[in-house]
């Protein structure tokens, strides 16, 4: 009896020892890689790029966000009586939105002191433009919106190829570098709204195909991360 006692405790000390090296072999096999830098898009300029990577062995997963680029400007002129009016603020603003996100797959090799890991993937980003005028009355105890006109052309998502290098040291640190391949070809749908005094319309101006051809939206994007 003693005997059958101490065979069954050995063997489920056995079991229990394989299941939890079994699970703990498992779990190292995943990784998590949170990562941050910055990216430079060649009509847009820099911004904050963020990312996360996903592992399982020698394979990975990965998704990075470019952060929305809103690049503005704005002109005011001022000019005496005009038709009534004491004074008047004209002004012309112009506004261009863009923002990028990046699905990939990689797979990694043992360099070094560490693993290089070729990326592959897609970049899925979306660019909005606008510009218009308005114009205020100046009366003695303010303003009052008098006129204004604004034209915005907003672009349809647009998928294009990305790649990227990492090199991951075995104390967690890696470093990544990826690429964009984008043009200004995109389909854009235009669109007018304004205003005078209290009477307000807009108007759809229909759309255009492979517009914004003179706009080069490649984009480098270099991260820093730990693995864990």
């Amino acid at each position: 009896m003693k005997k059958a006692l101490l065979t069954c405790a050995l063997s489920s000390v056995v079991a229990i020892s394989a299941i939890t090296v079994s699970h703990s072999a498992m779990a190292s096999d995943f990784t998590i890689n949170p990562m941050v830098g910055a990216s430079k898009n060649k009509a847009m300029g820099s911004n904050v790029a963020v990312g996360l990577e996903a592992g399982y062995k020698d394979f990975i997963v990965g998704y990075t966000y470019t952060g929305e680029t809103d690049k503005r400007s704005n002109t005011h002129s001022f000019d005496g009586e005009v038709d009534g009016w004491q004074s008047f603020d004209a002004s012309l603003n112009t506004k261009e939105k863009y923002k990028a996100h990046n699905l990939y797959v990689g797979y990694q090799f043992n360099v070094g002191p560490g693993h290089l890991a070729l990326k592959a993937g897609a970049d899925f980003s979306k660019y909005s433009a606008s510009t218009g005028f308005a114009v205020k009355e100046i009366l003695d105890g303010g303003s009052a919106e008098v006129a204004g006109l604004n034209l915005r052309a907003d672009g349809n998502t647009v998928v294009r190829p990305m790649i990227g290098v990492g090199y991951y040291l075995d104390n967690g640190l890696n470093f990544n570098l990826h690429y964009t391949f984008q043009n200004g070809s995109r389909d854009m749908k235009y669109s007018a709204s304004g205003y005078y005094y209290n009477e307000k319309g807009a108007v759809n101006l229909g759309r255009g195909k492979n517009d914004i051809e003179n706009k080069d939206f490649g984009t480098w994007m270099f991260t820093v991360g730990y693995r864990f």
